[in-house]
């Protein structure tokens, strides 16, 4: 019943990773801060650029607009209303929602962690004709000049590096939470098996034991953001930014500073480490006794784990609602929302089933696990139907209550999502709702390996793009993309996570041999 992680597996996951590292070094040197344009007529477009650029900055980027407008020549005029970008090198993270509101969100860039008061520099650009026949270039036959110009700069293809990383933290948020939330929910699944006293799961509790045993990644990746957020090398978090809470800051954001009771970087630390300092006790403890129980036998150590599985399910009970207003309803700081903890839980809980899933489909199919039957994987499978049918809920209950009452505070969250993510934002709902009802209701396809391994990696993606809208609308704002980075970033976790849960599972026999339930899952039936 053991099982040795094998040569192949140890070069396909970290393989994964090495591959997901090398994008993620290329797309690490493709990050944009975005200059943003409004056209004034067919000959006159207006620059605006909110970030920090020197002269030599500056004037890079007027050879390089020039070089992408062929048939064009262009005179730039800086107008006074600017800013002196010498004086403050904090990137400017506006909330703009399109090239042509951005005078109208003038105030609010103050509300979004950027410490400029005003843009760096603001052009008129006069466009003048080189060649007759030209004044259609890059467009359809009724494009001007000035609408070439505009498309292409708010479509980022002329942009400066982000000199603040924006998206690469972002990137590492979803990512170090995504793959920590699974393997918490494997914890709390586990606990939920034994505070229930189920039966017939005994024989898949060593995945659940592996998976957990990720934990640690997740959560060091976690608190390096932490710990440089705390140290303003970020803005991901509003609240973290000592200008938006100072009373005497031209920055100064009032309902961020009522909020500061909560919202403070002492505090905040003392729940970090209350969360984490938790988990991974409970962790290490059920790690420990279960192997005991391996070796002693009896109830003694089982009754134990009973009486302790309640205990962690009290604390994760509300750990997991104030972490969820932490790690993310904090970033949409003037934001919030009561029944948001529990549309995160349950967000971690199916991905976590989903994982459950694959790893053990992947040990059957090596030829382990030889009492994992079919109704075993038909009952995951149901948890898989039922967990997304109950993250749809939670979903469509937010969103509709909140749009329904169309109180500006609130829905100003799903705005922000459906003008700049729109895709993804109803793309995620569609996924993780349609194909587990479609593909996921007969009872077939529960036990079909081949219908689980596809349907459930399309619901395990469309999670992370769940968590991915969570964070990047108040972090990157309309100037988000999607490329390597997020792809390498991605494969380099998933990689390293399943390397390190195969590798947990062959330190332990995979099945706990001395549980008292272990015969009825043997004999557990549909």
């Amino acid at each position: 019943m053991d099982y040795k992680i094998s040569d192949r597996a140890k070069k396909t996951t970290l393989g994964i990773a090495i591959i997901g590292l090398v994008l993620l070094v290329f797309g690490f040197f493709q990050q944009k801060d975005f200059v943003y344009a409004k056209k004034i007529n067919d000959h006159e477009v207006e620059i605006r650029y909110n970030g920090s650029a020197g002269d030599e900055e500056q004037a890079e980027l007027q050879q390089t607009i020039q070089s992408k407008m062929h048939g064009y020549a262009l005179d730039f005029h800086s107008t006074g209303d600017q800013h002196d970008s010498s004086a403050d090198h904090h990137v400017e993270e506006s909330h703009h929602k399109s090239s042509d509101d951005h005078d109208a969100h003038a105030e609010e860039n103050a509300h979004h962690g950027g410490g400029h008061h005003g843009p760096t520099f603001v052009w008129n650009v006069h466009l003048n004709h080189e060649a007759e026949g030209d004044n259609h270039h890059g467009g359809g036959h009724h494009e001007s000049g000035a609408d070439v110009l505009t498309e292409m700069i708010n479509s980022g293809d002329v942009a400066f590096f982000d000199s603040e990383i924006r998206r690469f933290w972002s990137n590492l948020l979803v990512n170090g939470f995504f793959f920590f939330g699974i393997a918490l929910g494997a914890l709390f699944y586990l606990a939920l098996q034994y505070a229930t006293e189920s039966g017939w799961g005994v024989v898949l509790l060593r995945i659940y034991e592996g998976i957990m045993s990720a934990m640690p990644i997740g959560m060091s990746v976690l608190l390096v953001v932490f710990i440089v957020g705390s140290f303003e090398g970020h803005h991901i978090y509003p609240w973290m930014d000592s200008d938006l809470v100072n009373p005497d800051s031209d920055s100064f954001d009032p309902i961020i500073y009522g909020k500061t009771a909560y919202l403070n970087k002492p505090f905040f630390w003392i729940r970090v480490i209350a969360y984490f300092l938790t988990f991974y006790l409970f962790f290490k403890w059920f790690k420990k006794k279960s192997k005991q129980e391996d070796l002693e036998g009896g109830t003694k150590t089982h009754f134990k784990m009973y009486r302790r599985a309640a205990l962690f399910l009290d604390f994760f009970s509300d750990f997991s609602s104030t972490m969820s207003w932490d790690l993310f309803m904090s970033i949409d700081t003037h934001w919030y929302r009561t029944l948001f903890g529990w549309y995160v839980f349950s967000g971690i809980w199916l991905s976590a089933m989903i994982m459950v899933m694959m790893i053990t489909l992947y040990l059957r199919s090596q030829g382990h696990l030889p009492l994992v039957k079919e109704s075993h994987i038909h009952d995951v499978g149901k948890w898989m139907f039922a967990l997304s049918f109950l993250w749809s809920y939670l979903w469509f209950s937010q969103f509709m209550l909140i749009w329904y009452a169309n109180i500006p505070e609130e829905v100003v969250y799903f705005v922000d999502r459906i003008e700049n993510y729109k895709i993804l934002f109803w793309g995620t709902f569609v996924i993780n709702f349609v194909f587990p009802m479609v593909f996921l209701m007969s009872a077939d396809t529960k036990r079909s390996a081949g219908y689980l391994i596809v349907i459930g990696l399309i619901i395990f993606i469309g999670h992370w793009f769940d968590v991915f809208n969570m964070v990047m609308p108040g972090t990157l704002f309309d100037q988000w993309e999607f490329g390597m980075l997020e792809i390498g970033m991605f494969m380099l976790f998933l990689g390293v996570f399943v390397y390190t849960v195969l590798r947990a599972i062959s330190k332990a026999p995979l099945v706990q041999k001395n549980h008292p339930f272990l015969e009825e899952s043997k004999h557990h039936e549909f």
